[in-house]
């Protein structure tokens, strides 16, 4: 079968400060097999703030930013 062809897409992630503590990238990149690379993190007492890319099939992109999403992650593409 053909493989499956993975896409690079960039993200801006803010988040509430009751999601810092919470391993949100390390659970979709368990759950989805998506994998991560920040370029640009930004924490304080109020707010996450990371700026990432994902790599994935677009199906695993999009379940990843529901995911987030779902979570109260605000996600905006790059």
């Amino acid at each position: 079968g053909a493989a499956m062809s993975a896409t690079i897409r960039k993200f801006s992630l803010s988040f509430p400060q009751k999601l810092i503590r919470e391993p949100i990238l390390h659970n979709i990149s368990i759950k989805f097999g998506v994998v991560f690379n920040i370029s640009r993190a930004n924490v304080n007492d109020e707010m996450g703030y990371i700026e990432l890319s994902l790599e994935g099939t677009d199906e695993a992109l999009d379940q990843a930013i529901k995911y987030l999403s779902e979570r109260g992650v605000t996600v905006n593409e790059s």
